[in-house]
């Protein structure tokens, strides 16, 4: 009985030191000229999030992508529109999951006017539903 009860205390920890979560790397190419805000502070699914992005005036912003990080559901399309020389939006939905806790991902492709620097400006948010 005793050999049981290690065994089995031996495989909990074993599986337990192997379950580890994953960190999600997220690159930003832009070397950090490019900056974001999400309003409101919370963005919920099934409404309109809206993300207000500075960058440099040399840049263009392109049309990019949100994406589930925790859970694959395809990617839905996030439109991007200049508003000023340094400010650019994008205004998208997000559409409700079985996850009470999910983690997106948008990828937002830049390059600067001239053409010789090119990137993916990306970065993750949360969203918490009850």
């Amino acid at each position: 009985m005793k050999r049981m009860v290690f065994i089995f205390v031996l495989c909990s920890l074993v599986m337990l030191t192997a379950c580890e979560q994953r960190a999600h790397k997220v690159e930003d190419s832009s070397n950090k000229k490019i900056f974001h805000k999400i309003d409101p502070d919370q963005p919920r699914v099934e409404q309109e999030i809206l993300v207000v992005f500075e960058a440099p005036e040399a840049f263009r912003l392109g049309h990019g992508r949100v994406e589930g990080v925790n859970m694959y559901m395809g990617y839905m399309p996030v439109r991007v529109s200049r508003i000023s020389a340094t400010q650019w939006q994008a205004k998208f939905q997000l559409g409700a999951c079985t996850e009470p806790s999910m983690l997106w991902r948008v990828s937002i492709p830049w390059q600067t006017a001239a053409g010789n620097e090119q990137g993916v400006y990306q970065f993750e948010f949360a969203t918490e539903t009850n």
